[in-house]
């Protein structure tokens, strides 16, 4: 049986809990007030050119588009963050980062969303450097 590459790099647990939110179709709100922005598993590569970047799948959302900047990021398996409202990819995660950025960093997104400087590609190092930098 053919097992992806991240799953050399991440705990068992970790790729059962990816693997469930595959099968269950699952993303997760930012925050409970703002459920127009979404984290959502990506499906596949950003290949597929479209009118202002490339095509991505996602879990939950279906297509969205990765903006010039997101789409060199995009991988099968790396954590999107969507708007819905316009169906593109604000950032992408890794999934380590994502799993701080839903325990410690929401404050962390909404400002950098709302002040426009969060970056395209986000790690672990870098979600953890943002949250001591406002702490």
């Amino acid at each position: 049986m053919y097992y992806p590459s991240i799953k050399d790099h991440i705990s068992s647990r970790d790729w059962y809990d990816i693997r469930e939110a595959i099968r269950a179709n699952k993303y997760w709100n930012l925050t409970e007030e703002t459920n127009y922005i979404v984290y959502a598993l990506a499906l596949s590569r950003a290949r597929t050119p479209a009118k202002n970047g490339k095509y991505v799948r996602a879990t939950g959302i279906g297509q969205v588009i990765a903006g010039n900047k997101q789409y060199w990021f995009c991988r099968k398996y790396r954590v999107l963050l969507i708007n819905k409202m316009d169906r593109t990819v604000i950032s992408v995660l890794t999934w380590n980062a994502f799993k701080v950025a839903i325990k410690e960093g929401e404050k962390v997104m909404v400002h950098m969303i709302q002040s426009d400087s969060i970056p395209p590609y986000i790690n672990y190092k870098m979600i953890k450097s943002l949250i001591n930098s406002t702490i």
